[in-house]
């Protein structure tokens, strides 16, 4: 089988939960004998048509270059952006993008004749693309497949139009199948294309990871007591960080915190750890390859993810699996995933409190971690094992496949 993998946007850091999923994801159907095409906007305008990698290929279609000049947008300081967006950005943007998009992805379909397309949080762009090319009748043939990967976030068009990515993702909507990435992202998908009247049917499916890549290294040295690894945005509730390492230094004067990622907050953040006198505990890495996340993970002592808004989190069962015991809050996707004092803690989100003092548990009892990573990883292995995922997912596509040449 071909599958056509679908994105608005890829990272060009690598960031993010879906780049990594796509990655291993890709890997285990090209061991099972099926090939993944990962199509997406050109992040920059000198970006190749295509990259070709291990398991699968990354084709970049430039549109009308809307989002590589999204890129150089989020690029300047955040003083500039609202004096420039009105010089690098029109009103028909988005239409105009959506119309050239539509010619270039029809062009890669009927090159690559793919058997599904398997969208991710296509909430703007693509679902506006495959809307026009099923209303069109140039794809009525290849069934349409979205995960939705994200809760809620409001949004900005051009045109300074107010709205979120759910409500434009609903008034486009041509899929014949909406899987969440859990139990309350399928809730809430739910309620928003009920209040559109849409039928399609939403299903939750838990994504999976590679557990012989994310395993746990027992011969690896601690490095690090704390470690987070995510984008470093308030959303993570990242800027409790410098408190944080205040709370904790006369308790532990050695304390290392491994801290890598990208995002809004970044240079601020680091600001604050100056000022705190708490940047000599801090080893800050930015962007770390792929490859190397495992073994990060494996040299910390505890994984730390206190999420405010959070739909799934493959960070914290990436953790796990390594045998890391994990904090995490307790909402949403995370609440889903961890049990408190069994296979992690949880804590109430922007609780500094509640974080410090169990970082502060779990770092004086080292029965405590041994006993956690242990059921961690189990839980890992019976509920998030990529090989699993992908048998899985082979049957949504299978079904979805016969049920279009019915």
């Amino acid at each position: 089988m071909k599958i056509l993998h679908l994105c608005d946007s890829l990272n060009p850091a690598g960031l993010g939960g879906y780049e990594s999923y796509l990655h291993y994801l890709s890997k285990h159907l090209a061991g099972l004998g099926h090939e993944s095409i990962v199509v997406t906007q050109a992040p920059r305008q000198d970006t190749p048509a295509s990259i070709a990698y291990t398991h699968y290929t990354v084709r970049y279609l430039q549109g009308n270059l809307l989002e590589a000049r999204k890129w150089i947008f989020y690029s300047l300081p955040e003083k500039e952006r609202e004096r420039e967006a009105s010089q690098m950005f029109r009103d028909d943007d988005l239409e105009k993008n959506v119309e050239s998009l539509q010619e270039q992805l029809l062009e890669t379909i009927n090159e690559t004749r793919p058997d599904i397309i398997h969208a991710h949080s296509t909430y703007v762009i693509f679902n506006r693309v495959l809307m026009g090319l099923r209303e069109k009748g140039r794809i009525s043939n290849i069934p349409l497949l979205i995960t939705i990967h994200g809760r809620p976030k409001p949004l900005v068009l051009p045109g300074e139009k107010k709205t979120t990515d759910y409500d434009e993702f609903v008034s486009a909507c041509p899929f014949d199948l909406v899987l969440g990435v859990s139990k309350n992202v399928t809730e809430v998908l739910r309620y928003y294309l009920g209040k559109k009247k849409i039928v399609t049917p939403v299903r939750t499916c838990y994504l999976g990871i590679d557990l012989s890549v994310f395993t746990p290294q027992t011969i690896t040295q601690k490095r690090w007591d704390i470690a987070f690894m995510g984008r470093l945005e308030r959303m993570k509730a990242v800027d409790l960080f410098p408190e944080m390492l205040i709370n904790l230094r006369d308790d532990f004067p050695n304390l290392r915190f491994l801290m890598t990622g990208e995002g809004l907050l970044r240079e601020g953040l680091l600001k604050q750890f100056k000022t705190a006198g708490v940047s000599n505990l801090v080893d800050y890495l930015g962007v770390v390859d792929t490859k190397r996340v495992p073994e990060l993970i494996n040299q910390s002592r505890i994984f730390i993810y206190p999420s405010r808004e959070e739909p799934f989190g493959l960070s914290i069962v990436e953790a796990m699996a390594c045998g890391v015991p994990v904090i995490t809050t307790n909402v949403f996707g995370p609440s889903e995933i961890v049990t408190h004092n069994e296979n992690g803690l949880m804590i109430s989100p922007d609780s500094l409190k509640e974080l410090v003092d169990s970082i502060r548990s779990l770092l004086q009892d080292d029965n405590l971690q041994k006993r956690l990573g242990v059921n961690a990883r189990r839980t890992a292995e019976s509920r998030f094992n990529i090989k699993n995922h992908s048998e899985e997912m082979l049957t949504i596509y299978d079904s979805l496949v016969h049920a279009q040449r019915k």
